[in-house]
């Protein structure tokens, strides 16, 4: 995998097979690395299907050994162990969600020192790259219609008692159908965690990641609203942490998004600095937004077509027509 290597650290290579219980898995090249695994796109042997296979190899504490295996460095065994540990449990977290805007996890396995989490490959292209497709923005004819069944499914998720903690365009992706899926669980944990790692991405991530306090829905929902600024904008959010000495936000219908002040004020509130000021559940941002029950559970892209824009819209109803639908679950 030539470009892979030169791209990624520390990979393995192209045509290298896995030990996996489903009959192994031939690496296809990489998909993706962060700072505690590899993402490769892999084929099942057995099944004759593509699939992401994600592999546990924190550059920061682990070596690629000749043989491909993954060994810890020197003194850091524990540490290694610990980590291993969690990145299991994200797999455990991924079986146990069922949501269509979620990627699926189809099971996990150790081998070569390490741990492997299997995943459905997702044909499409992450939100920043489609932006960058687009011209360095989404119109909101494009983008927020797709959000509906997005929001749904992370308030199911947060009633189960999960918090992503990484949602940035990074890690959602526009599928080849137009729908929206997120990925990436690394950095996920329970809203009955008593510590947060410490993770974040500037820009995206709320001042309580950088704080290490409470964490909660709230946390996801600055991410998310940060996130659709980026790509409503084309202009990355400044740092949380800046903003509680001066807060420079524009709103998005002022760098010439054509948005209604209702949409305007949702993203805004979703993005308050102080969680106590911001929107606490992704239901609570989805009525602000002006979404119906209906709208959150249906797929806008359905039917084809998807990434072609659809004729000139009907007009929307008003915001208080779309908050009754929404109180009376049309």
């Amino acid at each position: 995998m030539a470009a892979g290597e030169r791209r990624f650290r520390a990979c393995l290579s192209e045509g290298e097979i896995l030990n996996s219980p489903s009959g192994g898995c031939r690496i296809e090249g990489v998909l993706g690395q962060g700072g505690f695994g590899i993402t490769y796109r892999a084929e099942e042997l057995e099944r004759h299907v593509s699939v992401a296979v994600k592999e546990f190899m924190p550059m920061q504490m682990a070596v690629r050994m000749p043989d491909g295996s993954v060994a810890p460095k020197p003194g850091l065994e524990a540490e290694y162990e610990l980590r291993l540990q969690s990145f299991s449990k994200e797999a455990r977290m991924l079986a146990s969600l069922e949501l269509p805007s979620v990627v699926r996890a189809l099971g996990a396995f150790e081998d070569r020192g390490t741990a492997y989490l299997v995943m459905e490959f997702i044909d499409g292209m992450p939100l920043h790259e489609k932006a960058a497709e687009l011209g360095g923005r989404i119109p909101p004819e494009l983008l927020l219609p797709r959000l509906g069944p997005l929001l749904r499914d992370l308030e199911r998720m947060h009633e189960s008692g999960l918090i992503h903690r990484d949602i940035t365009p990074d890690n959602i992706m526009w599928t080849r159908d137009g729908a929206l899926k997120l990925i990436d669980f690394g950095s996920a944990r329970t809203t009955s965690s008593k510590r947060f790692t410490v993770m974040y991405k500037r820009g995206f991530a709320p001042v309580e990641q950088y704080l290490d306090s409470d964490q909660g829905p709230f946390t996801d929902v600055y991410a998310l609203c940060a996130t659709i600024y980026y790509l409503l904008t084309g202009v990355y959010p400044p740092e949380a942490v800046g903003r509680l000495e001066e807060d420079t936000v524009q709103p998005p219908s002022s760098l010439g998004v054509a948005l209604t002040p209702e949409e305007d004020a949702a993203i805004l509130h979703g993005m308050a600095v102080q969680p106590r000021q911001r929107t606490k559940s992704m239901a609570e941002l989805a009525r602000e937004l002006g979404y119906g029950r209906d709208t959150m559970g249906n797929n806008p892209a359905a039917g084809g077509q998807a990434d072609n824009p659809a004729p000139a819209p009907m007009p929307r109803p008003s915001l208080w027509q779309r908050f009754m639908s929404w109180l009376r679950g049309g």
